[in-house]
């Protein structure tokens, strides 16, 4: 007898003394997901309908029988209209309202199949005690995998038949059809029940009462809500949909997003809530964070968004900052889990819109302050110790660059990190504020990268040991965070993109020197190199930077099994990523070579070292280990 019809008599069995017969899980695990690829549709079909008529009054553990459905149907080929050819018919509702999660996932995962059409979507959507089930499904239940896998099919359902829609995958989940006029959408935003079923759902003011959840249970609902309206974030959650049944929570004018960042959540009484609305209001100001493909593809602005307007108007972007720019200002209990969240909600906000900042007049001097305030008060022991403020180094390394020059008003924050006593943390701030915004970046503009270019020389002729600390970092492989983090920093300078500043001052509200002046500033009667790499190849970092790079690895055989070519040591680890640097030092020479036709000698060293591979042919294992010099 074969596997199929052994299941097919067994579950037969059981089905007609299901209180005697046990299920024979060994059994039905013999069917599994390779075995069910090969199996005749017709014989797959007559499995799966024999299972559903089983599985609604079947008493037993039920993982065993959902799990053989889930097999079964798993292949691409079993699309919706064979889910509702299913006998019995698959009753959607009363699974995804079952107490029990394995049925619940396997409703999700039968319903799943409905959003590769948009046909098959629109069926969904013409069953309102479905999409109601689902929605109450995925604000109420407590097991959290459920909760997520019923979360990305309500997004399936939402982009059906979105191009590439295909996959489960999270990248187009959230897709809908501007101007958003599927019958998903439609049900959702326009069914007076459905829409309504959000809002009392999370809403504090029914908790605990008849049929409703508790205060955690409604928290739980609202963080849920919070962290679909990031991925559905359009013009159809910033308006009124329903007024009447906005009217009831108190919404005036910006909809369902009103109602979840302005009134939904007790944020005086309820910090971890607090926590999670900060984390939100710092996502939607992230550029293209939803899902939703808007109709208008317009690059980002770097001075305004939909998002960034709704903050700035309710209040919630200056009460935010406020966390972070005025701590004397609120208790140390909200402090202790809002300032973090803070910090990061204005890295967001900096790196989102560099110039608004720039212009935002108190605001931005507010943060520059704070920022220097908490540098000023880090010791040299502290830093050397690793006691240091990172969420404040996070903001700095956001900043805009402009707002980084030197000014005779407060001064730059930049020169306050140290090389020594070296400091991961510092090492990458450094890093990250001279390689300049991201190619591509909204913040990408030659200004910018100009500014970076500035930053670097200013710090360097109020720092001129810079390299020589760098490089003591980076060969201390004792210190293997210091030493990855001094390595970046100069693979940082050699990748960075940088242009010239402007021969004459352009616009004195941003302080922008000029080349010349920048010249002057840092005591150079001749041009400044121009870019990353040339500034390697110049004093003072030539004398330091160039000979570490070219000489062997060092290695050092006691720490984590250590032994060379031993991936998980810290000495590989180390040499590997400075091996990456002369790389990326190698493509940057080639370029320089053919547009001048000079540094050729030093590009000949530079593939001499990297032909000996990356440990630079040491016959020695280990024994040469770098001490830090305090």
């Amino acid at each position: 007898m074969d596997l199929l019809k052994q299941i097919s008599v067994h579950l037969a069995e059981v089905a007609a003394d299901p209180a005697v017969k046990t299920l024979d899980e060994r059994l039905l695990e013999k069917l599994d997901g390779q075995v069910s690829e090969t199996i005749a549709e017709e014989d797959r079909d007559a499995l799966i309908h024999q299972l559903a008529e089983l599985l609604p009054n079947f008493q037993q553990d039920p993982r065993p029988l959902t799990t053989l459905i889930e097999i079964l149907i798993r292949p691409a080929s079993y699309v919706f209209s064979r889910v509702l050819d299913i006998q019995p018919p698959v009753d959607f509702s009363s699974g995804l309202n079952a107490p029990s999660t394995p049925i619940n996932m396997i409703t999700l995962l039968l319903l799943e199949k409905a959003k590769l059409r948009t046909s098959d979507a629109d069926i969904v959507a013409g069953k309102p005690e479905v999409v109601a089930a689902l929605i109450q499904l995925w604000l109420s239940i407590p097991d959290i995998a459920v909760s997520l896998k019923a979360q990305h099919v309500f997004l399936g359902l939402l982009s059906a038949g979105e191009e590439g829609h295909g996959s489960v995958s999270t990248a187009n989940e959230g897709h809908c059809k501007p101007p958003y006029q599927s019958l998903m959408w439609r049900r959702v935003f326009r069914d007076k029940d459905i829409y309504e079923s959000l809002f009392r759902t999370c809403s504090l003011r029914n908790a605990v009462r008849d049929g409703q959840l508790n205060k955690r249970g409604k928290t739980v609902a609202q963080a849920r809500l919070l962290d679909l309206l990031v991925k559905i974030d359009c013009e159809s959650i910033r308006t009124t949909q329903i007024e009447a049944v906005e009217r009831q929570y108190d919404v005036v004018q910006n909809g369902i997003l009103e109602f979840a960042a302005v009134k939904m959540v007790d944020y005086e009484d309820d910090v971890l809530m607090h926590m999670t609305l900060i984390e939100f209001f710092a996502k939607l100001l992230k550029p293209n964070h939803s899902l939703i493909r808007a109709s208008n593809t317009s690059e980002p602005s770097t001075l305004y968004s939909p998002s960034l307007d709704f903050l700035l108007h309710w209040g919630l972007h200056s009460r935010t900052i406020s966390y972070y720019t005025e701590p004397s200002a609120h208790s140390s209990l909200d402090l202790s889990y809002l300032y973090s969240r803070s910090a990061n909600y204005i890295a967001t906000y900096c790196s989102s819109y560099p110039e608004r900042f720039i212009s935002s007049g108190r605001e931005s001097v507010n943060v520059l302050r704070r920022v220097m305030e908490v540098l000023e008060s880090v010791s040299a022991g502290q830093w050397a110790q690793d006691m240091i403020p990172k969420h404040d180094l996070h903001v700095l390394a956001s900043l805009p660059g402009y707002s980084l020059l030197p000014n005779p008003l407060h001064g730059t924050s930049i020169f306050l990190l140290p090389t020594k006593p070296p400091n991961a943390a510092a090492l990458q701030t450094l890093a990250t504020i001279f390689r300049g915004p991201e190619d591509g970046s909204v913040e990408s503009t030659p200004t910018s990268r100009s500014v970076a270019r500035a930053l670097y020389f200013f710090y360097l002729d109020q720092n001129p040991r810079m390299w020589h600390d760098v490089v003591k970092a980076a060969d201390t492989i004792a210190l293997k965070n210091e030493a990855l983090a001094a390595i970046a920093l100069i693979g940082a300078v050699v990748d960075a993109s940088w242009d010239l500043l402007p021969t004459k001052r352009m616009d004195d509200r941003i302080l922008l020197v000029t080349e010349t002046e920048l010249a002057e500033k840092c005591h150079s009667s001749q041009p400044l190199p121009p870019s990353g790499v040339l500034a390697m190849l110049a004093p003072p970092a030539l004398e330091a930077v160039l000979p570490y790079l070219l000489r062997p690895a060092q290695t050092f055989s006691n720490l984590v099994g250590g032994g060379r070519g031993d991936v998980e040591s810290a000495a590989y680890r180390v040499a590997a990523a400075k091996y990456e640097v002369l790389l990326s030092l190698k493509a940057r020479l080639k370029d320089v070579v053919q547009e001048t036709g000079q540094l050729g000698e030093v590009l000949t060293a530079v593939n001499k070292r990297l032909a000996v591979g990356v440990l630079g042919g040491q016959s020695e294992v280990g024994g040469r280990v770098g001490t830090l010099e305090l």
